[in-house]
């Protein structure tokens, strides 16, 4: 009887675990999102990561589908460049088939707290306006970095954000005006895809 009821026990809260929690997304999409490489259903959840830039000749793009069961579906997209002229790279995409570790990773991300407080923000919140540095040009600059993109999108709504560079910027530029707590949270969401 014990056996049975650890059992029952284990099932419920797999099932809690693996249901997807309704996210606190900002702006509403208009019209329907037609890009993606798999269709998204009322609840489900689609977490897109980029990374742009750098000296790759592609963006690569990782669509995460999160569906109302748990189960993930994953693709990579290899983009090239806009500026890159070579008629022979081709956009690709393709399917990935998580292992349990990673299915672990985004399940539980898309479940933190880490990623509730990063969705309290918005993208402007990232930098601080300071009136008398309004025109003046940012203090540090750095090139051939990437650009990082994180979007959320659930039930017609979503949330961006992006940023070039940011643990450099967070570790070594002195600029006032960069919201550095805000930061270190996006930072700390994107580190966990590593």
């Amino acid at each position: 009887m014990k056996k049975i009821l650890f059992i029952i026990l284990i099932s419920f809260s797999f099932i809690g675990y693996a249901q997807v929690p309704n996210l606190d997304l900002r702006n509403e999409i208009k019209g329907p999102v037609s890009d993606l490489p798999q269709r998204l259903n009322q609840n489900e959840i689609c977490l897109i990561y980029e990374i742009n830039g750098g000296w790759s000749a592609y963006d690569f793009i990782y669509y995460y589908f999160i569906k109302k069961n748990g189960e993930l579906n994953i693709y990579q997209e290899e983009q090239p460049h806009t500026y890159v002229k070579n008629d022979q790279l081709k956009r690709t995409v393709k399917t990935i088939e998580p292992t349990p570790a990673l299915k672990d990773k985004i399940i539980t991300l898309i479940n933190s707290e880490l990623l509730s407080e990063l969705l309290k923000y918005k993208q402007e919140d990232f930098r601080i306006k300071i009136p008398e540095l309004k025109d003046a040009p940012p203090m540090c600059r750095i090139s051939d970095q990437n650009d990082f993109k994180l979007t959320l999108i659930q039930n017609d709504r979503q949330s961006s954000y992006h940023y070039y560079a940011p643990r450099y910027y967070y570790e070594n530029c002195p600029d006032k005006r960069i919201n550095k707590p805000i930061l270190k949270k996006l930072i700390d969401v994107l580190d966990l895809f590593r």
